[in-house]
C-alpha cells in the first residue's frame, strides 16, 4: 500500500509518502517540502520510485536535510544524483549519512535503509551556513536537538515559515528510545524567541497560527515533566507514572517495534534528566 498527497501554500509545495507492505498496517506518511529550487528532506526509501518521479520536473538546485533519520533521508543520495544538486545539513548528520545506518525490524518494514551518501559515492555533502539562499528567501537553520540530537529547523522570517522536521509533530504520547523531553523544551523555549505562523511539520503540517501551536506543546512537555518529577517525589513508581504524565502505553506499539517506542520512554526520559531513574534500560518507567 502506497499514498502520496500533496499541500500548495503560497510557493511552497508539499508532498507527502507513505508505505507499507500489508494492507492491514496503515502507511507511516511523511512529508517533503519543496521551495523556488530547494527540496527540504526526501521521504522513504521505499517510496524511492515515487519519489524520484515525482521531483524529477522539478529544478532542484539544493537538497536540504532536517536530521538524519531513514524516513527523511531515504533518498537524499538518489535524488542528489539524479539532480546533480549538493546536499545541505548539519555537519553531525553528515556524518550519520555517510554510510548507511543498520535499523530495528519495524523501520525496515515502513521505511527501509538509506544509501550512503557522500563524497565516496559522488554526492557533494556542504555544512549548514547561517543563511541559506533559496531564490529569493532565506532560510536561517536553527539547531534543535531532542528528537535527534542532530536536528535543525529552517526558518524563513520574512515570510514566517519554519520548515520544521520532527520538531514539532504534536502532542506526543509515545518516545522512540533516546528522544529527550529536556532537550526539547529547551529548543522549543529557543525557536519561540523567533516570529512564524506556519509550521511545514514532516508529519503534521499547521498552516496557520503555527506559533500557537508549538507553544501549547512546550506547555504540553511542561506540564508532563511538572507531574512526573512530583509524583517521582511522592514516591509514585512503573506504570503509576506513566498515567500520571497523562498518558497511556501502547503494548502493541511496542511490541511492533521491538520496545523502541513507548509512553514509558516519556517517563523515563523526564526522570533522566532529574538523575533520578533506578529502572534497568529497556523496562516500563
Amino acid at each position: 500500500m502506497r499514498i502520496r498527497s500533496t499541500l500548495h501554500h503560497g510557493p511552497v509545495e508539499g508532498y507527502q509518502f507513505g508505505y507499507s507492505p500489508v494492507r492491514f498496517v496503515k502507511p507511516f506518511p511523511v512529508w517533503c517540502y519543496f521551495l523556488h529550487d530547494t527540496l527540504i528532506d526526501t521521504g522513504q526509501r521505499h517510496c524511492q520510485a515515487n519519489v524520484l518521479a515525482t521531483f524529477r520536473p522539478k529544478p532542484i538546485r539544493q537538497i536540504i536535510l532536517t536530521h538524519f533519520h531513514e524516513d527523511h533521508s531515504g533518498n537524499v543520495a538518489a535524488l542528489a544524483r539524479a539532480h546533480q544538486a549538493p546536499v545541505v545539513t548539519g555537519t553531525l548528520t553528515a556524518d550519520r549519512i555517510r554510510a548507511s545506518f543498520p535499523l530495528l525490524a519495524y523501520e525496515t518494514f515502513w521505511f527501509g535503509a538509506i544509501d550512503p551518501c557522500s563524497a565516496e559515492v559522488g554526492v557533494t555533502v556542504q555544512p549548514f551556513p547561517e543563511v541559506i539562499s533559496v531564490g529569493p528567501y532565506q532560510l536561517q537553520p536553527i539547531l534543535t536537538p531532542g528528537h535527534s540530537d542532530d536536528h535543525h529547523v529552517l526558518l524563513e522570517p520574512n515570510e514566517g515559515w519554519l520548515f520544521a522536521g520532527d520538531f514539532y509533530v504534536g502532542k506526543l504520547k509515545i518516545f522512540r528510545r533516546g528522544e529527550n523531553i529536556h532537550q526539547m523544551i529547551e529548543s522549543t523555549r529557543r525557536v519561540l524567541q523567533y516570529d512564524f505562523d506556519t509550521v511545514f511539520c514532516g508529519h503534521n503540517p499547521v498552516l496557520k497560527h503555527g506559533k500557537t501551536a508549538v507553544r501549547q506543546k512546550l506547555q504540553y512537555l511542561e506540564d508532563i515533566v511538572g507531574r512526573v518529577r512530583q509524583a517521582y517525589d511522592r514516591g509514585v513508581r512503573g506504570q503509576a507514572l506513566v498515567k500520571v504524565a497523562g498518558l497511556r502505553e501502547q503494548w502493541a506499539v511496542k511490541l511492533f517495534t521491538q520496545n523502541d517506542v513507548g509512553a514509558d520512554y516519556i517517563v523515563r526520559s523526564v526522570l533522566e534528566g532529574n538523575g533520578q531513574v533506578d529502572l534497568p534500560a529497556g523496562r516500563t518507567a
